[in-house]
């Protein structure tokens, strides 16, 4: 490091594929929606005021860029017998290898395009495993953000229900009026990618404009796993100074929306979770895969990075 807080690219040793990561600058946030907002959810609130320490987090989501250099290092499908095989002690070779994801079954992608799209269909472990394998080969810690960051960070200073203009009472799928009427998200397809205007896949990143700290697809495009549990009463328990969630639960917070959710789900306040079950509802292998999701097609993730303190 420098000692400079500023914008800075990573290079991932031993390729040419290179990320940002921008300065999230410290300080305090009103975590949640006010009751009054219009398509708010219970386990949204209550509002809680926030503290946060400075920290670094990707400018867009993990690309297949990426993800697949971790593939390609780490893969099981990849390695020899030799690299595999466990040394007469029962211990691997390496103590310190990280083993990465078998081969996915199907096209992760979807057909939708690889290169600096949004990486999808990994597990919540496999996200992990990336964070922990990235920060070996780095030198760098990497994680992935916790709720309380990833709100800070999409919201950019902003107490509004998005980070941008706009009024979720106005394309709220449960208002009878718009029942009725029709409803208009125009105002959020200049800012997001979602159901209404993504073609129902994922769009590469820089094609829809930055928050105001300078973070791509906060809302919208993939939804992002966060390294909390999930837990709907996770907010009420008073003000926090650097969270990290609950101590126990069974599935993990999902946030931000993606190309298939509705308008009011790119809220900043919008909480979601895994659902891994589901997700691995048609996976045919036994057991099923701890990579790869067979069903679960817009969820994907970015890093961040603890700030260097001067």
């Amino acid at each position: 490091d420098s000692g400079k807080f500023e914008k800075y690219t990573e290079t991932i040793p031993g390729t040419t594929v290179t990320f940002n990561m921008i300065p999230i600058p410290g300080g305090s946030f009103e975590m949640g929606s006010p009751e009054s907002e219009a398509a708010r959810r219970s386990d949204e609130g209550p509002v809680r005021m926030v503290k946060r320490k400075r920290f670094y987090m990707g400018e867009i989501e993990v690309s297949w860029r990426e993800f697949f250099a971790f593939y390609s290092a780490t893969s099981t499908g990849a390695k020899t017998a030799a690299e595999t095989q466990p040394e007469g002690n029962g211990e691997s070779a390496d103590p310190d290898a990280i083993t990465g994801p078998t081969p996915p079954y199907g096209a992760p992608d979807q057909g939708w395009g690889r290169g600096l799209r949004p990486a999808i269909t990994m597990s919540w472990h496999a996200a992990e495993t990336y964070c922990r394998w990235l920060s070996k080969v780095t030198g760098k810690t990497y994680r992935l953000p916790t709720e309380a960051e990833w709100e800070y960070a999409c919201r950019a200073g902003k107490k509004t229900p998005f980070w941008f203009e706009g009024d979720p009472a106005k394309f709220n799928r449960a208002s009878l009026k718009n029942r009725i009427f029709g409803i208009d998200d125009s105002p959020v397809r200049k800012f997001a990618w979602f159901r209404s205007n993504s073609g129902g896949k994922t769009q590469p990143p820089y094609t829809t404009p930055a928050n105001p700290w300078g973070l791509y697809n906060m809302s919208g495009n993939v939804k992002e796993f966060c390294s909390d549990l999930y837990a709907p009463d996770a907010y009420g328990r008073g003000a926090a100074e650097n969270p990290s969630g609950p101590q126990s639960g069974s599935e993990h917070v999902v946030r931000g929306g993606s190309f298939a959710s509705e308008a009011t789900d790119l809220r900043s306040a919008a909480r979601d979770r895994t659902y891994t079950d589901q997700w691995l509802s048609t996976d045919p292998q036994s057991p099923k895969s701890i990579w790869w999701y067979s069903d679960s097609k817009d969820v994907g993730f970015r890093v961040v990075r603890e700030a260097t303190e001067e």
